[in-house]
């Protein structure tokens, strides 16, 4: 490119990409447009500075500049689109998005990256076959646990459950450490009312990943229907120290108290989830809760 041969648009470049601050960093990609506006590259730096400033709107605009300045010299014209399909992702400008995913895979097929993101993208606006062979295509060149476990979520959405259980296990092959996949292959056992393989892969996926919060909470929800309640509650009571505002595990708590006999308990997680903002009408109508005498009186006083 020309440009290094200008010495004072190359200072500011050197300035540039070693700048920590960002926003200064834009300002000397700038002084260079300044000087000289016909290089491409510029404009996508400034983009990717605005893009990891998480300014997808000023991203994008950059991005597009780059595209408007492309030339013959310029050869990184699939990560622009790739880029640019990703700010407008961000965005969930889905249709727009979908447009330059597509321009990056026509103009690198081999550029693996495109499909992953844009996989997330058509599941997100559930295009779920197309999402589907695009997370295939993906797989084409890397073996990769998280894409066989959407591929996985993809076809459960599909009401398939037998490939479903396939891609899980794939994942989990390629990956014998991700919990995720070990939670969701549960999470259809547990469905099918198979309890003790649905357990022995929530242990699974918590030995993997501490911080798993469905796993602790559908680990609790087994030993709830195995009436195990003690158990069950210090699963769920683990749930909710990673998850402190989730109203469905507090609620799951005050069940457990419920059956524990422990109504003063219950009634002070039922407290909590009014605090939250959850529905009052949706306690009293509760199969168990509205057996409490003086319910209402107990959970507004």
């Amino acid at each position: 490119m020309s440009f290094f041969k200008n010495r004072k648009i190359n200072k500011l470049l050197d300035k540039a990409s070693k700048q920590k601050d960002l926003y200064r960093a834009v300002e000397n990609y700038k002084k260079i447009i300044e000087l000289d506006d016909s290089f491409p590259a510029i404009y996508n730096y400034i983009a990717l500075c605005y893009f990891e400033l998480n300014d997808y709107q000023l991203s994008e605009e950059y991005f597009k500049k780059a595209i408007e300045k492309f030339n013959d010299d310029f050869k990184s014209k699939v990560e622009v689109y790739y880029n640019l399909a990703f700010a407008l992702h961000s965005q969930n400008k889905y249709k727009d998005a979908q447009k330059y995913y597509e321009k990056a895979i026509e103009e690198d097929p081999s550029y693996s990256f495109t499909y992953k993101n844009f996989g997330y993208l058509l599941f997100s606006d559930k295009q779920y076959k197309k999402a589907l062979k695009t997370f295939k295509k993906f797989l084409t060149f890397n073996e990769d646990a998280e894409t066989y476990n959407n591929i996985a979520i993809i076809y459960e959405e599909l009401n398939n459950n037998k490939e479903a259980i396939k891609c899980y296990n794939l994942a989990i092959k390629t990956d014998n450490t991700y919990a995720l996949a070990y939670n969701n292959l549960g999470a259809i056992y547990m469905a099918e009312k198979k309890y003790k393989k649905a357990g022995e892969l929530f242990d699974k996926a918590i030995e993997n990943d501490r911080s798993l919060v469905d796993a602790y909470n559908n680990l609790a929800t087994i030993n709830f229907i195995d009436k195990k309640y003690n158990l069950s509650l210090s699963l769920y009571q683990k749930a909710l120290k990673i998850a402190p505002y989730n109203k469905s595990i507090r609620a799951n708590i005050a069940q457990v108290y419920y059956y524990l006999n422990d109504i003063n308990n219950c009634t002070l997680y039922l407290k909590e989830l009014i605090n939250q903002g959850y529905p009052i009408n949706l306690i009293l109508d509760h199969k168990d809760f509205k057996k409490i005498d003086n319910l209402k009186e107990l959970i507004t006083s």
